[in-house]
Parts: structure tokens; sequence; C-alpha cells
């Protein structure tokens, strides 16, 4: 627990940003109250020590294993802003246990078709054109964002908690406490969405209304921002349950988040919202383009040296990305930050489409197929050790 804040301290002085996403532990124990002078030399000493320690104390293969692979991307996290040499690719891997992939340009053709087939009855002259009415057509943004943030989203909020309880909590037949969220916009953040979960089954969802978005987009947000303070709920009474200090603390950057970014990414089928209506049909081939290519533009400025408006360029002409939207991802992809630092946020692209695609949403679909949709949530939910991709797979050999 305190080398977590330790190491969330040596990241905020070194990007800005602390590694520790959510703390609701004891008091005592908060990162803000541990050191903030711990070289790396040191910080990497103590998390071989941690190693050690939990060889020795923990019993439980999966937790074992779980928090093993926490510490080891802590170790890469320190690594990495120490200015340890590694790939980009070193880095991903080792943060979060996935390997590095730049899909093939002839995957992209596919989906690129896939769009052209489904957007083809909307008006425009060519594809592009397509695409542009398209994103054009019910986009919202500034003051006019902020009010249906504040007040519809607010309100939509409630529902979408009504729909965990009676589709999901009901199946694995058993509550959580739900304090609710609480919207609000913000703006120059390198995210268009966050939650942040406060402790107290409440959590504080803000979205930035620098960003562009239209009213399809933004219901794919909100059931994506909803489902990160739902898994947050059960890790706070898990928590409190078990007293494994180490649930209450959640950090960026390790196996966890490729899991919670699945879940998130996988929410509306979770839940069952099946609207298979012309425009959610683009919207969801447009999903997988737009994730793809910011993968592969990320790959393009932090592997290959290609500059900003290269991946720019490569995001309006293969994702099909307005050219003011492909700049506003620069700001979460490129390698460093407008303040010349480490950009903290640049590995991390690779949690949600890989997530989704390569662990939670297969898994998903086979406990549908397979009828034991209550044993699954139930694994996602109630077993907090089971959301990493260090331990996703062993926490389903059941199925």
């Amino acid at each position: 627990m305190k080398l977590c804040g330790e190491v969330g301290n040596f990241t905020q002085r070194h990007t800005g940003i602390s590694v520790v996403d959510a703390y609701f532990g004891p008091e005592d124990l908060h990162p803000a109250k541990q050191s903030t002078e711990k070289t790396a030399e040191e910080l990497v000493s103590d998390i071989h020590q941690a190693f050690d320690t939990l060889r020795d104390e923990i019993e439980d293969p999966l937790r074992m294993e779980n928090m093993m692979g926490e510490l080891h991307s802590l170790n890469v996290v320190v690594d990495w802003l120490a200015g340890k040499e590694m790939s980009y690719a070193e880095l991903v891997e080792g943060l979060f246990h996935i390997t590095l992939k730049k899909f093939p340009e002839n995957e992209i053709d596919k989906i690129i078709q896939l769009v052209e087939e489904r957007i083809s009855e909307f008006p425009g002259a060519n594809l592009q054109d397509k695409i542009t009415n398209f994103g054009s057509d019910g986009e919202i943004t500034g003051e006019a964002l902020q009010r249906l943030i504040e007040d519809e989203l607010q309100e939509k909020s409630v529902e979408i908690g009504t729909m965990f309880r009676e589709r999901v909590f009901s199946l694995i037949g058993a509550s959580v406490p739900d304090k609710g969220v609480h919207y609000e916009a913000v703006r120059n953040q390198p995210w268009s969405g966050y939650n942040w979960y406060q402790g107290g089954f409440k959590s504080l969802n803000q979205f930035n209304i620098d960003a562009k978005f239209n009213k399809d987009t933004l219901q794919g947000v909100i059931y994506h921002e909803y489902e990160h303070h739902v898994s947050n709920l059960w890790r706070e009474k898990a928590y409190l349950n078990s007293q494994h200090l180490e649930l209450s603390i959640v950090p960026l950057h390790t196996g966890s988040c490729v899991i919670s970014e699945g879940t998130a990414d996988t929410a509306k089928e979770f839940l069952g919202i099946a609207d298979d209506s012309p425009r959610i049909s683009v919207v969801n081939a447009l999903y997988g383009l737009r994730r793809m290519t910011s993968i592969n533009a990320a790959i393009m400025m932090n592997e290959e040296g290609k500059s900003a408006d290269e991946a720019v360029d490569y995001m309006v002409n293969r994702g099909f990305r307005a050219q003011e939207s492909a700049r506003q991802s620069i700001n979460f992809i490129s390698p460093t930050a407008q303040d010349g630092r480490p950009n903290f946020f640049a590995p991390y692209i690779y949690t949600y489409f890989i997530g989704r695609t390569n662990f939670v949403l297969p898994t998903y679909l086979k406990a549908v197929e397979k009828d034991v949709l209550p044993e699954f949530f139930k694994t996602v939910y109630m077993n907090p050790y089971s959301g990493s991709s260090v331990t996703w797979n062993k926490a389903f050999e059941w199925m």
C-alpha cells in the first residue's frame, strides 16, 4: 500500500499524474501521506522486497498472481520514467502483460469495407462525405454539451444504475451499495471522459467539452464510464468484507486496466442493450476502425518515430476521423505531453480494444453460449482478483 502511494508520488513528479487512480483505504496509508522523495533505485529495491514478502505471506494463488502482476507493472512504470532504455513494445507489454500488435492495413481495409456497407444508405457523395455527415448529425460541443452532461446524462445514469441492478446484480443474487455518479464538464484534458471513483460507493464522471461528441457516441461513453463505477463498487465492498488492503487502492498502468477497460467497453452487452438501428450499426463499425487506427497511430509515434502530423494524417485517411478530432487524440497517444514531460497516457490506448476483444467479450459470449451468465458475473464482480490480464484466463478456467 505504501509502495503504491510512493510510486504514485514518483509518477506525479515526473508526469504531473499519479499512478494511483482511486483510494478508499485507511487514512494513515493514504498515498498523499507517503514519501515524495524516494529515488527510482529505492523504489525498485522496495518492489523487489515486496515480491519476496508476497511469496512468503500470500496463500491464495489467484490473489498472489494478481498482486505479483501489479508489482511487476509498477516496476516497469518506475524504470520507464527513470529513463531506462526500453522500446514502446517492451513498455506496453511490461505494463499490461499483452503483446503489442500493429494492425495490418489489409485488416483495416476489411473494417473500412464494413463501414462502407453499413453507411451506404446515409447521405454523401463518397465514403468520406458520408462519415463526415454522419458524425456532424447530432454533433454537440461547448456549452450545449455541458448542459447535456450535467442534466440529461445525470438523469440517464440513474436509469443505467437501475439496469445494472435488474439485469446483472439480480443474476448474481447479491447487491452492492451505490450512492451514484455526479457528472461534471471539464476542459484541457487528454481524454474525452473519465470516471473518478471517490470511495464511499460514489463516483465523479468528468467529460472533456473540448472534445466533440454526437449523441450516438455519447451514449456509448456513458455506459462505459458507469461500468467503471460499478466495478469499483464491488471492489470497495470486497475490501470492506475481506480487509485485504491492496483492494483499497486502484493503480493505473497494470494488467487490471486491460480488464477494467474491457468490461467498460462491453457494458452494453452486459446490460442486453440490443439496438440494431442503422445508426448504431454504423457507430459499432466505426468503433473498431477508430480503436484500431488509434493503436496504429500510437505505434507510429512511439515506436517508429513518426511525427504528430503523420499520425494525424493516418487517423484522418485510414480512420476517417475529422482533422480536429484526430489532433485531439494526439494528446492521449504522443510520447510527450505539451509541457515536454513524458506523456503518462502514451501506452494506455491498447487497454480498451484489446481488453474487450481479446479478454472480456469472448468470455462473455462463451458464458452466454453455455448459459452460465450468473457465474460469469460473479467471477467478474465478486472475485476482485479475476480482473487482470494476468489472472483473467485462470479465473475462468471453470468455464
